[in-house]
């Protein structure tokens, strides 16, 4: 077991590492020296936290990519809003950002949606003939709008909620809750966690990933929902996860629901590959984590 030493130590490092790979722009890339994009960014946010100095400028970049509907489209050169959206919108509202453009970024995740739902997939659907298990009646967020809805954005749109009081209906914010919540559980594979999409697929069952569980089970994060069973299965992926992706987003994931996890490093020195985001997600999971996605 790494000692609290050694532990303490490569949690310095990895924020190090953010802290000397931060854009001019105020963003920061997937990897050192490439290009500010908001995913990257918004984790790098949630592990140094709103007291550290790079904080104002990360809020700078993300409010830059803030276009006119109110969405926060991926980065510099990629227009157009996307599920980075919500994935950004609790950043904002801890950095007391502009009261209008608060409500805006409200409004667009309110009104993205999924695409399912057609006549054609709600007949086949009625006649236990789709393609896909799925209930196209609960719509969650897609990646991209006038797309389907998938786990891993429907995750961040969940966790988005918990901070719009104040920025949006009420009702509004009940109703996307009460249907994406019973999306993702809609879409929980037969194990008890989750892949990105479904569980079943023509007539096959599909298995559960350990980063998609961890994901699914952060946004259902104080939903008050029944997730033994996906508890027991994120720590039976972490016990056998063998990536420190998968790993480091089940221990956050879990602790978020009470479990007493400690994240141990694979790499006490800092991770080989560079990965920033990587590195963000590790910090966080060294921590308890709640006060970086819920109010």
């Amino acid at each position: 077991m790494m000692s609290i030493a050694a532990f303490m130590e490569s949690v310095e490092l990895r924020l190090d590492l953010l802290r000397k790979n931060q854009n001019a722009d105020g963003g920061w890339g997937y990897f050192p020296g490439k290009m500010s994009r908001v995913e990257p960014t918004c984790y790098a946010l949630r592990a140094l936290g709103a007291g550290d100095s790079a904080w104002t400028n990360g809020i700078r970049f993300l409010t830059a990519c803030q276009e006119k509907s109110g969405g926060l489209n991926p980065g510099p050169g990629i227009p157009g809003p996307t599920w980075v959206t919500q994935l950004a919108f609790p950043l904002l509202k801890q950095a007391g950002c502009d009261g209008k453009s608060l409500e805006a970024a409200a409004n667009w995740i309110l009104n993205s949606e999924g695409a399912e739902g057609g006549i054609l997939q709600r007949i086949l659907h009625a006649m236990g003939k789709a393609k896909v298990e799925q209930d196209p009646s609960l719509k969650g967020w897609p990646w991209r709008p006038d797309n389907n809805s998938w786990v891993e954005p429907t995750a961040h749109g969940l966790l988005a909620l918990h901070w719009m009081k104040g920025h949006a209906p009420e009702a509004g914010i009940r109703y996307r809750r009460e249907i994406a919540t019973r999306m993702v559980l809609d879409r929980r594979c037969f194990d008890g966690g989750w892949n990105y999409g479904n569980k079943k697929v023509l007539g096959e069952t599909l298995p559960s990933y350990p980063e998609t569980t961890a994901l699914a089970l952060l946004g259902l994060a104080s939903s008050g929902q029944d997730l033994k069973a996906s508890i027991e299965r994120a720590k039976s992926h972490l016990a056998a996860s063998k990536g420190s992706y998968g790993s480091a987003l089940l221990s956050l994931a879990l602790r978020l629901h009470g479990e007493k996890i400690e994240y141990q490093a694979e790499h006490t020195t800092g991770h080989p590959s560079r990965n920033l985001m990587l590195a963000s997600i590790e910090i966080l999971a060294s921590k308890s984590g709640k006060e970086a996605f819920l109010p």
